[in-house]
């Protein structure tokens, strides 16, 4: 019993050491749906293979394509299950996520517009709108295969794809009211479950099951993801979020770029915390522990404590300070601008990490998952290993 408990402390220890850090533990190794979770975090909290002493060792070391055509543009990607998926030239590809070996490819069936929503236990979701008809279908496939679960046409086309408890959601115009609309379909059957009026004015994220909209009269409102029900509204205040807390506990909102970040509770609206004054911000991550936040006035990328918003760290840039960011073991990833390296920064402490010239090529912040990066360079995507 000693010997193991031994065991146990020193391999803690050990991961300490490697620079892993809280990103370490706290969740599969994946990244299932664009902003990594529906909490809008872009964080892979199981990610430990990418440390600050190995990120600095990425080189490209692979290629699949991700061409644009015409009506369509795309999709993805989305790491889960040992699988890299994406959506382009009217298909959807499921690539060995360690070595880039196509897996699986669905049929080209004309024309069609594909978004990946997530991959949820086993299942990838995704919307195709036809390029000719308009019509809009949800369909369910096995990630690690590619088999179809179901297809299923629904109203119109959804936009803003998120994925939580049980049912994806999307923004729609519905013609017969000449109103925005929000409605929630059932992911295990594509069948849908509610509608209502409303709109999202900033990130379309969840906290505790539950996603902040504006109604015909511009109030905020916080609505069940379940039943498309009221839970709470901001009242005469403004409530845009721009991203929610890891464990879903909390929303965190502004008014405008240039207003303080207020964190709300979930479950009751309740006003937690109002950050300190940092000036214009843009972009948005969290690990649980800081928020890392882009500073237009100071041209820098700013970490501050996700409880609290008092300031942790802050790196400042000549130019083109980070706008985007990716977060796994221990690092926190910038991308600034097409044609200038990613940043990239060990989160508790901000040291620099320096990375190749070649990630100058990528259009966005990577997807962070199984030991490697993944972002769009050009009409491929390119993965980034040791």
């Amino acid at each position: 019993m000693k010997r193991h408990a031994l065991s146990i402390v020193l391999a803690a220890v050990l991961s300490v050491a490697a620079g892993a850090g809280p990103a370490a533990a706290g969740g599969p190794d994946e990244w299932g749906q664009a902003a990594a979770h529906a909490t809008g975090d872009f964080f892979n909290p199981g990610e430990s293979v990418l440390t600050p002493s190995v990120a600095g060792r990425l080189r490209p070391r692979w290629t699949v394509p991700m061409s644009t055509v015409k009506c369509a543009n795309p999709s993805g990607p989305l790491v889960a299950s040992g699988r890299l998926i994406t959506a382009e030239a009217y298909r959807i590809s499921g690539y060995d996520a360690a070595t880039g070996a196509l897996r699986w490819r669905t049929a080209v069936d004309g024309n069609r517009d594909i978004d990946l929503a997530a991959v949820v236990g086993g299942t990838l979701l995704a919307q195709y709108r036809k390029c000719t008809s308009g019509k809009a279908y949800l369909i369910a496939l096995d990630v690690k295969t590619g088999e179809t679960r179901y297809e299923r046409q629904i109203a119109a086309p959804i936009y803003g794809l998120l994925v939580d408890r049980g049912v994806v959601v999307g923004s729609a115009w519905d013609a017969s009211t000449s109103k925005y609309v929000l409605r929630g379909y059932r992911i295990a059957d594509g069948a849908p479950l509610w509608s209502r009026v409303g709109v999202v004015n900033g990130a379309t994220v969840s906290a505790g099951g539950r996603m902040v909209v504006d109604g015909d009269d511009g109030t905020a409102a916080a609505v069940d993801l379940t039943t498309g029900e009221t839970v709470w509204t901001a009242g005469s205040g403004c409530a845009i979020p721009i991203g929610a807390s890891t464990d879903g506990s909390r929303f965190f909102t502004r008014c405008d770029p240039d207003d303080r970040i207020r964190t709300l509770d979930a479950s009751t609206g309740k006003l937690l915390a109002t950050f300190s004054d940092y000036g214009a911000t843009f972009g948005f991550a969290t690990d649980g522990e800081r928020v890392y936040l882009n500073t237009y006035a100071d041209k820098g990328l700013l970490a501050v404590d996700a409880a609290t918003g008092r300031k942790a760290w802050s790196a400042s840039f000549a130019d083109d300070a980070p706008i985007e960011f990716a977060l796994g073991g221990g690092v926190v990833y910038g991308w600034r601008a097409a044609g200038k390296p990613l940043a990239a920064l060990a989160t508790n402490t901000g040291s620099p990490i320096r990375l190749g010239a070649d990630t100058s090529a990528l259009r966005g912040a990577p997807v962070v998952a199984a030991g490697r990066l993944y972002g769009r360079t050009g009409s491929t995507l390119t993965c980034f290993a040791p």
